[in-house]
């Protein structure tokens, strides 16, 4: 006979730990929406937001959006006008996390059940807003991890400086705006984001000092220029390094391609080790699974340490970055013995 389990009553759930479940996750879909909608920043901004402010929007479902904010103490609603809650500064501050886990990953996530079986697990099996994740991403890291990258460049004398995955370029536009005379080789694998950076830094009155090239970092050619790098940047895309065997080769290829680089800073999120529990922090849950849904392999720290030193790249330190959480800033440098 088949065991079944019963709720303690039979209406139990309606109200209680899993009735703030269901909840919690309209409050996701409504800080993504109230984001890209303009509606947080008018909040932040001026104090006060009418429903029927924006006349493009239907008020009724923007009530309904921002009843979802009410129930999360995020704002209050008064006369058909909302103010900030309690709990606005910090889900403002956090409004990144949401957009990237809803509007970047939503599709995927709702596909979980198909893309859990092994036989839906070719070729090109899920979908993601890549817009939208990169937007969350901005918002999710750039405070924090630009800040320790500029403070860690700020350390160093150099030259030349190649950024993997340079997206639209601003890393390196970044450098070279406060650094006359430091000169940038992007290199990125989507063709959007090539031509993107090269309109930027045109733009910039930037294109006599930094170069983009397309090219796929995990087999990565000859880069004209390469020879000149003495600092290379890699910023959450390390993890598509994996698994173990790619990754040390990818890292040794690295090391042909840019044969100068003295310093090498390699930002990524590490995988946690620990059960989760009341105490696991915003992000870590919603990008483990994002990441198992793709088939991407996340490595724990100690795995990042184990490849490092397999390819010829001694870690002289690592620094925890909080923004997002389980973040490790790594400093390498080429080991003498692997010369």
């Amino acid at each position: 006979m088949t065991a079944t389990v019963q709720p303690t009553l039979p209406d139990s759930f309606v109200r209680g730990p899993a009735a703030g479940h269901f909840s919690s996750y309209v409050v996701a879909v409504a800080l993504s929406a109230a984001h890209e909608l303009g509606i947080l920043d008018r909040l932040a901004a001026d104090g006060s937001y009418r429903l029927d402010a924006d006349r493009e929007l239907d008020p009724v479902v923007v009530e309904r959006l921002l009843n979802g904010l009410v129930w999360g103490d995020v704002v209050r609603l008064e006369d058909g006008v909302a103010f900030p809650g309690p709990g606005f500064a910090d889900a403002y501050a956090a409004r990144g996390y949401f957009y990237w886990m809803v509007r970047g990953c939503g599709a995927l996530f709702s596909e979980a059940p198909r893309v859990a079986r092994h036989t839906e697990r070719d070729g090109v099996f899920y979908r993601r807003d890549m817009r939208a994740v990169a937007v969350g991403s901005h918002l999710i890291g750039d405070t924090a991890v630009e800040g320790l990258y500029d403070a860690l460049l700020a350390e160093r004398a150099f030259g030349t400086l190649a950024d993997l995955g340079c997206g639209s370029g601003r890393r390196l536009m970044r450098v070279a705006e406060h650094r006359p005379g430091v000169r940038g080789i992007g290199v990125d694998i989507a063709p959007a984001a090539v031509e993107l950076a090269g309109r930027s830094i045109a733009d910039a009155g930037l294109a006599d000092r930094i170069t983009v090239c397309r090219a796929d970092v995990l087999d990565l050619p000859a880069i004209p220029g390469g020879a000149d790098v003495d600092v290379i940047t890699c910023s959450f895309m390390g993890h598509d390094f994996w698994p173990y065997d790619r990754c040390v080769r990818t890292l040794r290829g690295l090391r042909g391609a840019f044969p100068n680089a003295g310093r090498f800073l390699l930002c990524d999120v590490a995988r946690t080790t620990r059960t989760p529990g009341p105490d696991t922090p915003i992000f870590t849950l919603g990008f483990e699974l994002v990441h198992a849904l793709m088939g991407v392999y996340l490595p724990t720290r100690d795995e990042w340490l184990g490849a490092f030193a397999a390819s010829g790249w001694r870690c002289v330190a690592a620094h925890d970055v909080t923004a997002p959480p389980g973040g490790v800033m790594f400093e390498l440098e080429p080991a003498a013995d692997h010369a």
